[in-house]
């Protein structure tokens, strides 16, 4: 998935959150956006998943030789972010099973194996809703990491992870990078250990 971001601008009644961001991210590149709490991260990726829309500017998106409008991104990817979640009644196996009726597999994983993968203990009957904000966020992340999509947003992926779970998170990313666009927001560098290219949202170009 190719991604092109052209002029991008938002603004919040009279404040403007991002400024003329003209970002490029190749098929199959691993980047990530850098920048200080309020400048704007969190919106450039709810831009490029067109949860948001731009105030000016576009986001341009190429899969192979095939355009995607914006209507239809939601096909492509996976996103996982602090204001996304799970179903807070489903227990484990629940949401798993309802999230791969949508989504296809990136690989042929049955459920107890992706639940011994996720390295996580966790009963099988307890509510999401009764988590620990780490374990919510590493069951988002290995949910995303398992879905057969070429575009993947990951904003503050680490921020709830205990240093065994971070390095679950990156051993895992690493090595199911491939054939996918990933695009990283962050202030914590470790999550940016496989950038290949880094963009700053305050200074509007590449600094990698």
């Amino acid at each position: 998935m190719e991604v092109s971001l052209e002029n991008i601008s938002k603004r919040f009644g009279y404040q403007w959150i991002v400024r003329a961001c003209n970002y490029h991210f190749p098929p199959g590149s691993i980047s990530g956006i850098s920048g200080m709490n309020g400048s704007g991260k969190s919106t450039l990726i709810k831009i490029i998943s067109s949860h948001l829309s731009p105030t000016e500017g576009k986001v341009k998106y190429k899969a192979g030789e095939k355009w995607v409008g914006n209507s239809d991104i939601y096909k492509y990817l996976s996103m996982v972010g602090p204001y996304t979640g799970l179903i807070g009644e489903y227990n484990i196996e629940e949401q798993y099973d309802f999230h791969f009726k949508f989504k296809k597999k990136s690989r042929d994983i049955k459920f107890e194996e992706f639940r011994e993968w996720l390295e996580l203990d966790i009963h099988p009957t307890k509510r999401i809703m009764d988590y620990s904000s780490g374990m919510h966020q590493r069951l988002q992340l290995g949910i995303a990491l398992q879905t057969d999509v070429p575009l993947l947003l990951l904003d503050e992926p680490t921020s709830f992870l205990d240093n065994h779970a971070k390095d679950w998170f990156y051993r895992n990313l690493e090595s199911m990078a491939a054939n996918k666009t990933i695009i990283i927001a962050s202030n914590d560098k470790e999550d940016f250990a496989l950038c290949g290219k880094m963009y700053d949202v305050m200074e509007l170009k590449a600094i990698s």
